[in-house]
């Protein structure tokens, strides 16, 4: 029987901190420890896997458990890798408590213990065998908080559309994913509310005209506030439909 349990333990043990954007370094920065156990496991068990690379020193990991009848669907199964900073944890970050039935440590919510119950089902299908009818491909992103270049690189593997401009180490992991997702889970911590939509930002800049003029003559010229601030009541007014 796969313990779910260990398999959290042992990632947070792992510290794989996202330097959120600043010029940070140390031993519990970035992913590779836990990408360097996850293929680790993976050959233990069994699996086909493959390590596409991010950015330098970041891979997602890819890993595929075929389905045992034709024309089956491909399921998705997404967790990232890399937490957010342990700054002001009241537990040691990566040292992993277990308290009242409950695992505490940098990550276990966020998102290593949906990657745990993913490992964890990914090798009890395997171990248990018997009919598949489906193929799962498993994929551990990396910066997903910060800057999704994880998920980006991901998506890529199956935009067929650039292909030809996407970089050769890509090549592999396509091969290996194979074809695109019917459905995919996304192991974020919802409890169990399904999550079909999510929030976006946009921003832009804009300029507001006038005219200058002399004060003596008021009427010639045009307050570039007043259009200005009617955009700002504009954006106002969408407030209670947007949020």
């Amino acid at each position: 029987m796969v313990d779910h349990v260990a398999i959290l333990a042992d990632l947070i043990r792992r510290p794989s901190v996202n330097p959120m954007g600043r010029d940070v370094s140390g031993p519990e920065f970035l992913e590779g420890r836990v990408t360097d156990w996850l293929v680790q496991r993976f050959t233990a068990a069994g699996l086909t896997w493959a390590r596409q690379p991010v950015t330098p020193g970041r891979d997602n990991v890819v890993v595929r458990l075929e389905a045992t009848v034709p024309d089956a669907p491909v399921l998705l199964w997404d967790a990232h890798q890399d937490t957010v900073p342990a700054d002001g944890m009241a537990v040691e970050p990566f040292t992993p408590l277990v308290r009242d039935g409950r695992m505490y440590g940098r990550g276990a919510c966020d998102v290593k213990g949906g990657m745990a119950a993913m490992i964890a089902a990914l090798e009890t299908l395997l171990e248990i065998g018997g009919e598949r009818r489906a193929t799962v491909v498993f994929s551990a992103t990396v910066n997903e908080e910060f800057g999704f270049s994880g998920a980006k690189a991901l998506a890529r593997l199956w935009d067929t559309s650039a292909a030809a401009a996407a970089p050769v180490s890509d090549a592999v992991a396509r091969d290996m994913v194979g074809g695109r997702p019917a459905l995919a889970i996304v192991a974020e911590p919802t409890g169990l509310d399904l999550v079909v939509q999510h929030k976006g930002a946009i921003r832009w800049r804009a300029r507001a005209h006038g005219q200058a003029c002399h004060s003596a003559f008021p009427e010639q010229g045009r307050n570039a506030i007043y259009p200005a601030a009617r955009a700002a009541l504009a954006i106002e007014s969408l407030a209670g439909e947007l949020l």
